[in-house]
């Protein structure tokens, strides 16, 4: 199984979203070693919030081989364009970190540390909505790759 670790700030809200974020979770247990962080948020003024946050994330993301930042400032991909950027990291055996920041968004010196940004569209989402997407583009992703047939 394929190590991805998920590190989101603040926990996702019961209800519908929920069970569709664990939907996927389940799906992706087929393809994946799916591991979920969830840090508190930061407190304070949003500067001192983003910075707060930022070392936190930092400690875990830098873990990876390759850390991620799900951020509208990344380069905008279709299905089929991460699954080829997900297949080319899994084939070269590196390790993944996918955060999900604050409503807030990233301290902007961590958004210049993390060179790897991907974007989820141009528009803004709620984060228990930006898990959802992500996990369903983890896991489309993944169909794509194994050419399993849930990506049409």
């Amino acid at each position: 199984m394929y190590p991805i670790r998920l590190i989101a700030i603040g926990k996702p809200k019961g209800g519908p979203l929920r069970e569709l974020e664990q939907h996927y979770r389940t799906l992706l247990k087929a393809y994946a070693r799916l591991d979920v962080e969830e840090l508190a948020e930061g407190r304070g003024d949003p500067a001192r919030q983003l910075k707060d946050e930022a070392e936190r994330l930092r400690a875990q993301l830098l873990t990876a081989r390759c850390p991620v930042l799900l951020s509208a400032e990344g380069p905008p991909r279709t299905s089929e364009g991460f699954a080829r950027w997900l297949g080319t990291r899994m084939d070269r055996g590196e390790s993944l970190a996918f955060a999900i920041g604050s409503s807030h968004g990233f301290d902007p010196a961590l958004k210049g540390e993390i060179k790897e940004h991907l974007s989820l569209g141009p528009m803004t989402f709620p984060h228990d909505l930006s898990r959802v997407l992500f996990l369903e583009q983890l896991y489309r992703a993944f169909s794509i790759l194994k050419g399993t047939p849930y990506h049409k």
